[in-house]
């Protein structure tokens, strides 16, 4: 329970759509953590462990399980501050519904919120579209979980006929980032003229790991604020010191269990800092404004205890799926915290890891184009030599499948003459980052180090030995540009 169409399985293929399945793949060269992980073994070990104690489990116990096994055992882990809340979602997508629900709850009187969304480009499918109230899938989580007493209530305008959105692209059209302070102010002062709250929601880690600054002027840090700031730190780049920050100016933080710390996909979670909190428990049960829509995505477990109000309007479902995923992400998280994953030290040996490649890429690789290095996430464009042209995203989503695939047969098919070296690199099987669109003549593609590499270059992987795994992507990469015509990407 708790997914969509991203994670759904070809018949033939058993992968979804980001060629990952939900499963170890020891055969693929993984740096795709920034997209979608393949199921890592300190993951799979959570998920057996756990799973005869989530299917066994009573409404009463389950209830106990998401309050301490999950949300303490996280709250714990990213050392949150005393009555800081957790929510936790179908996915980091999902869990974008819930502000609008809180400002409602809190404004009864507004006739609407104001919610505004950055970088809509760079940032995960939907997020937009789930901000602003609307449904980000055509699957809805919950309805193949029992309770079909609301499929017949799929409607999105319970949210949106009261909300005005706005969003913001991250760059222009040649690829540079775009500063939007100007539009939110104007926004947050005609919010206040109209009686209207707003949300603005910006982002610590893009596709491209690019950090938005942080919202100001919307006194969100305030006890009575009507403003409020989400900040999407789903990609989970951000260290315990960055995390505190943005928790101590008053906002809303959404993590997941995936992406960076490579758990299952699908494990979201909204971080709810200590003031917010307050204010949403002394909201009474006949004040909170849950649509229906809601039930589509959240059950009561969801919610903490110490917000029995909105318990009250969320049906008594067991996500036994989200459970079980954020389990596993849980034992991947412990252990990168535990070899000292946020620490300078293992921030020095990223970057050394990101120097290291980015020079073997601009000495070895001339297919291959640095755009941005962001921390653990290396952007960059595939210019085959054939066309001088940088690759857009739809020649990218191309290079991109192939490079999950062995090629061997496909080019001696083609009559391309494979050295002993050259057809080696093109069994190799690969999964990286997926493209990115940047502007409309080009996108990137990403190298992106999660949780478990890091963990690595801590605990007994010096860095040349990582490099040496991106080495071999990098050939695979250089290969594919070479005979992009004959593979179809052209």
């Amino acid at each position: 329970m708790g997914s969509d169409e991203r994670t759904h399985l070809g018949e033939d293929s058993g992968l979804n759509s980001y060629h990952v399945g939900p499963f170890q793949m020891p055969g693929h060269l993984v740096r795709s953590s920034c997209t979608c992980n393949p199921l890592t073994p300190l993951a799979s070990h959570g998920a057996e462990m756990w799973l005869p104690v989530v299917l066994s489990a009573w409404p009463m116990e389950f209830a106990n399980l998401m309050e301490n096994s999950v949300r303490a055992r996280l709250g714990g882990l990213l050392q949150l501050p005393n009555g800081a809340g957790i929510i936790t979602a179908p996915s980091g997508t999902d869990v974008e519904l819930l502000p609008v629900i809180m400002a409602k709850s809190l404004f009864p009187e507004a006739k609407r919120v104001r919610v505004m969304v950055a970088a809509v480009n760079e940032i995960g499918k939907g997020v937009a579209a789930a901000a602003g109230g609307e449904f980000s899938s055509v699957t809805s989580p919950t309805e193949d979980c029992g309770d079909e007493d609301h499929c017949d209530e799929l409607t999105e305008t319970d949210i949106t006929d009261f909300v005005k959105s706005t969003t913001m692209n991250a760059r222009d059209s040649e690829g540079n980032y775009i500063d939007h302070s100007d539009l939110i102010a104007r926004e947050v002062a005609e919010g206040l003229a109209t009686k209207e709250p707003v949300i603005v929601h910006s982002v610590f880690g893009t596709k491209t790991n690019k950090r938005e600054p942080f919202p100001s002027g919307t006194g969100c840090e305030a006890d009575d604020a009507s403003n409020f700031v989400v900040v999407d730190a789903c990609q989970g780049r951000y260290s315990l010191a960055e995390l505190h920050d943005i928790l101590d100016k008053g906002a809303l933080v959404t993590i997941t269990g995936s992406k960076a710390m490579s758990g299952p996909p699908f494990s979201g979670a909204l971080i709810i800092p200590p003031k917010l909190m307050e204010r949403l428990q002394r909201v009474e049960a006949k004040d909170v404004w849950m649509p229906p829509m809601l039930r589509h995505y959240f059950t009561r477990h969801d919610f903490p205890l110490s917000l029995p109000a909105f318990r009250l309007h969320l049906p008594l479902l067991q996500n036994k799926g989200l459970a079980l995923r954020w389990l596993a992400s849980l034992e991947e998280m412990e252990a990168y915290f535990k070899a000292g994953g946020d620490s300078d030290e293992a921030r020095a040996r990223v970057d050394e890891w990101a120097a290291a490649v980015t020079a073997k890429m601009v000495k070895e690789h001339p297919q291959l184009e640095v755009f941005e290095v962001n921390d653990s996430v290396i952007n960059f464009k595939v210019i085959p030599q054939s066309t001088g042209k940088a690759l857009d995203v739809n020649q990218l989503r191309k290079l991109y499948a192939l490079l999950t695939k062995d090629l061997t047969p496909m080019l001696l098919e083609q009559g391309v003459s494979l050295s002993e070296e050259a057809a080696k690199v093109a069994a190799t099987k690969c999964l990286i980052g997926q493209p990115v669109k940047i502007c409309e003549t080009f996108g990137i593609v990403r190298l992106a180090l999660g949780a478990p590499d890091i963990r690595a270059l801590m605990e007994d992987m010096n860095v040349p030995q990582a490099v040496s795994v991106d080495a071999q992507i990098l050939r695979k990469l250089s290969l594919i540009a070479e005979h992009s015509a004959t593979l179809g990407v052209l």
